[in-house]
């Protein structure tokens, strides 16, 4: 059987956004759906026997709802429910390891949901071995539009490309490649100082750009692709770009030591702002 598509699940509105969407990408890469709760969370380490038990029995209503309502929608598609102790992080940080990705709800402006409660949604995406997608509940539903992958010409993007041509080609969607880079600050006072020197540059993007996608355009032919070129604030126009894609496909270079998350400064704003789902894609 192959790897499964993971959602973590907690009974929230994102988590269950994010089930559904798990759902339905299981559907495209024909794989099963695993849907996980952890507990208790991290606020519930003194609980009494009482309210543990009745903890355990929300959550486990929580699975079996979401898996009654997904077994409507997907009759066909294999669905595991499984319930394990711990804190969310660490499990699903484990369960990532056995996943082609996992999925993970989150909300707007960095708040996470649930059980993802505080950093931890950030720092799965930040950690993950495997690609994580955040998925908000509020967002439209944009799942039939085009990809959106955000590139960065400065080192390797294999990873962040296979990953959005094979999102588009599974979708039968096109495929928008943005690299977006900020404009010298003296342009404004002095913009023919820098005229000849951007131009170079633009053309110098471009030839950069065009060579990264060429061995993805050909693996994946069917894949329409357009290719972007931006003076502008590289987290300001995915974000823009991002509006009414069905996924925003962003690169996460190697996991670094320290606390809190550490997704560097353009994954971390779209993860925060973009209005679809949000793939973070580890790069190696």
């Amino acid at each position: 059987m192959a790897r499964p598509v993971t959602a973590g699940l907690d009974g929230s509105p994102e988590s269950l956004a994010a089930a559904d969407w798990a759902a339905h990408e299981a559907m495209l890469r024909d794989a099963p759906l695993r849907l996980v709760n952890a507990w208790p969370g991290p606020d519930q380490l003194d609980l009494t026997p009482g309210r543990e038990a009745a903890w355990h029995y929300w959550a486990e209503r929580a699975l079996r709802s979401a898996r009654a309502e997904l077994d409507a929608a997907h009759p066909d598609m294999p669905i595991l429910t499984d319930q394990i102790p711990g804190y969310p992080g660490p499990v699903l940080l484990a369960e990532a390891e056995r996943a082609q990705l996992l999925v993970v709800g989150s909300r707007s402006l960095g708040a996470v949901a649930g059980f993802f409660m505080g950093s931890v949604g950030l720092e799965l995406a930040a950690h993950a071995t495997t690609p994580v997608v955040l998925v908000r509940a509020d967002a439209p539903d944009t799942r039939d539009s085009d990809v959106v992958a955000g590139v960065d010409l400065r080192g390797t993007c294999d990873d962040v490309l296979e990953f959005a041509f094979d999102a588009a080609a599974r979708r039968t969607a096109g495929l928008l490649c943005v690299y977006a880079s900020r404009v010298p600050a003296i342009r404004g006072s002095a913009p023919w100082v820098v005229d000849v020197g951007l131009t170079d540059a633009r053309e110098e993007a471009e030839r950069t750009l065009a060579d990264a996608l060429a061995p993805w355009r050909d693996k994946f032919a069917e894949v329409r692709v357009v290719e972007e070129i931006a003076s502008d604030s590289p987290a300001r126009r995915l974000v823009e770009a991002a509006r009414g894609a069905a996924l925003l496909v962003v690169g996460r270079g190697p996991r670094r030591s320290g606390p809190g998350p550490r997704l560097g400064p353009v994954a971390q704003a779209v993860a925060h702002h973009a209005a679809c789902p949000v793939a973070v894609v580890p790069q190696h």
